[in-house]
């Protein structure tokens, strides 16, 4: 019985052209379909084009249905750039990014999640691009999250301010999960509904003697100690706020964004 013929170097080469001239074809017939969506929507005349919700369901599914040699980080990524993308076709807009000593990875996760084609506006502080976002209601913000001396995040929320309504990275290895690095922010006329996970800025006496998960940012400022904490949707402030506080009273909680959980790899 003969065994069957292998292919040789110029037959998987010109497989792979094929693959690769179909891929192109695709982006194109996407890139058709974006121009029908702008003439439907109207997109630059209401705001930003960037939905949050949506964007975590397509990851959450390529993850998910994700095989082979190709490791997943480089799926996403390549998604995130062709999501970001056409999201910035459909209205133009910018990412205000703090790059500074205390931010040192926000450019890297800028562009991991934005990509290369929306342009990024350096700022000196968290304060200087929650007043940018809080001015051009289509463009987002990138602040990186962890202990800071700055409570930044008791600005969101307020009237006029943006909230939070995404974390990056936007997935996280489940054998070695790590805490979001960055919150996006963006107008509260963007579309938050969807997303599972709450986002409550509390203040209390002091720090707690124990670190919780719940945790994302914390500042001492005036006084007083001061967390972004998040926690289920369905969860109340105070709920999350008591989570987060480890047995400290809680003297304030309000919640200030969504987001959803980075998604499990």
């Amino acid at each position: 019985m003969n065994e069957p013929t292998k292919p040789n170097l110029a037959d998987l080469r010109a497989e792979i052209d094929r693959i690769d001239q179909a891929m192109h074809a695709l982006l194109m017939e996407r890139g058709q379909i974006i121009e029908t969506l702008i003439e439907v929507k109207k997109t630059a005349e209401t705001g930003s084009a960037f939905r949050p919700a949506r964007e975590a369901d397509v990851v959450r599914s390529l993850v998910e249905r994700h095989k082979g040699i190709l490791p997943v980080e480089l799926i996403v990524q390549i998604w995130r750039q062709i999501i970001s993308t056409f999201t910035y076709v459909q209205a133009p807009h910018s990412v205000h990014v703090v790059m500074g000593p205390e931010q040192e990875n926000a450019r890297e996760l800028a562009r991991f999640h934005f990509g290369f084609g929306v342009p990024l506006v350096k700022h000196s502080s968290p304060g200087s691009v929650i007043s940018a976002i809080g001015r051009d209601r289509g463009d987002l913000g990138l602040i990186g999250l962890g202990p800071t001396k700055e409570a930044w995040w008791e600005k969101l929320g307020l009237p006029d301010q943006p909230i939070g309504m995404a974390t990056a990275p936007a997935i996280a290895r489940a054998a070695s999960p790590r805490p979001p690095q960055a919150l996006v922010i963006g107008h509260p006329s963007i579309d938050t509904a969807g997303l599972d996970t709450r986002l409550v800025a509390l203040t209390l006496p002091h720090a707690p003697a124990v670190h919780v998960d719940a945790v994302l940012a914390s500042a001492d400022t005036g006084g007083r100690h001061h967390i972004l904490a998040w926690g289920p949707r369905e969860a109340s402030e105070e709920e999350i706020a008591r989570d987060a506080a480890s047995g400290l009273a809680v003297e304030a909680a309000r919640t200030v964004g969504y987001t959803a959980r980075p998604i499990a790899a």
